[in-house]
């Protein structure tokens, strides 16, 4: 009897699941065993490994080879040489898709760097303006059609995180410009990613690419005033409160980058720099080492973190100053160790709760 794969992960749910439900007497005492000798976790496919990393050397060894012999090639041949390894790659990958599909992926993503490498290369070739974060703009729209077609969670995460790339780039950075076109990047990634099975790693790179569309508004609002850092502070506290009050509607990759998003603008805020008052952050500190022990008492495990974060960084800045360097850190050693000994106690007990 073949046994149904599952991600490793997830069979160690299962596993806890029933016999919490053996346990409460959902099911019959023994039923877990049965059941779980169903199921069997997915192997690291030594295959695909093979594959893959060989894809991506060949990838890199030619156009090694072109870039070395760059100067003495003509700028036609260079043109042709790179859509030929482009065309070749993808079209190798989908006469192989019936027989090998496992090679045929490897040809596919030898295509998605080609493809990316091209696009440098021609822009060096041509002497195309623009600044270096362009390239991963059009390297991003370029194979999200491949990752529609493909369905593939791999070329998808790429293209998600060349435009979280592109969102570096000098004009949206320094707030002259809001790059409404990302919202359509952000619904079409969401939608792709629904659609292929939903990447936990997809999901996170979006939602700091929301991240970044939303901060790219507050530099173009914001610019050219000074003393600001409170304003993107709060506002991003605002919107990890937000996820993290929200369990009920969002994944819980997105709730964990709730955690992420109000803990780093936290430890934004407990700085007396970032207020236009300074003392302002002893009332916002207080108050949000507060609610993360009303956190954990709810059994949040990553508020656990979150206040250890806090506590760390209060007693560098207390401590740093007026006690020997070699004391300062031996004594927050200790505290890290302490720190750490308390959360694996609490995961134990409590199980992995974000």
């Amino acid at each position: 009897m073949s046994k149904r794969r599952v991600k490793y992960g997830e069979l160690q749910f299962l596993k806890k699941e029933l016999q919490f439900l053996e346990k409460m007497g959902v099911i019959e005492a023994g039923k877990s065993k049965e059941i779980d000798h169903y199921y069997e976790a997915e192997q690291i496919s030594f295959t695909k490994t093979l594959l893959y990393v060989g894809s991506v050397l060949i990838g890199i060894g030619v156009l090694s080879f072109v870039a070395s012999n760059w100067a003495e090639i003509g700028k036609l041949t260079k043109f042709l040489l790179i859509i030929g390894l482009f065309i070749g790659s993808i079209f190798t990958g989908f006469r192989m898709e019936r027989n090998l599909p496992k090679t045929a992926k490897s040809f596919y993503y030898l295509g998605v760097i080609v493809f990316g490498a091209g696009i440098f290369l021609v822009g060096q070739m041509f002497h195309f303006g623009g600044d270096f974060q362009d390239a991963f703009l059009w390297w991003s729209l370029g194979i999200l059609p491949l990752a529609y077609v493909l369905r593939d969670k791999w070329i998808l995460l790429g293209s998600a995180v060349f435009i979280l790339i592109y969102m570096t780039d000098g004009p949206i950075f320094s707030g002259q410009m809001i790059p409404f076109w990302i919202l359509l990047w952000i619904i079409i990634i969401h939608y792709l990613n629904n659609r292929n099975g939903f990447s936990s790693a997809t999901g996170l790179v979006n939602g700091f690419l929301q991240l970044a569309f939303i901060a790219s508004a507050l530099n173009f609002f914001l610019n050219g005033l000074d003393n600001v850092e409170y304003i993107y502070g709060l506002c991003f506290f605002a919107i990890g409160i937000t996820l993290t009050n929200m369990k009920e509607k969002f994944r819980e990759i997105y709730v964990l980058l709730g955690y992420l998003v109000h803990g780093a603008a936290a430890l934004l805020l407990s700085f007396p720099d970032s207020w236009p008052i300074e003392w302002m952050y002893i009332p916002f500190s207080i108050l949000y080492l507060s609610y993360l022990l009303f956190l954990i008492k709810r059994g949040s495990l990553f508020s656990i973190i979150l206040l250890c974060i806090m506590i760390f960084r209060f007693y560098l800045d207390y401590t740093f100053d007026f006690l020997p360097k070699s004391l300062v850190f031996i004594i927050g050693g200790i505290l890290l160790l302490g720190f750490g000994f308390y959360f694996e106690k609490q995961r134990k007990g409590r199980g992995n709760h974000v």
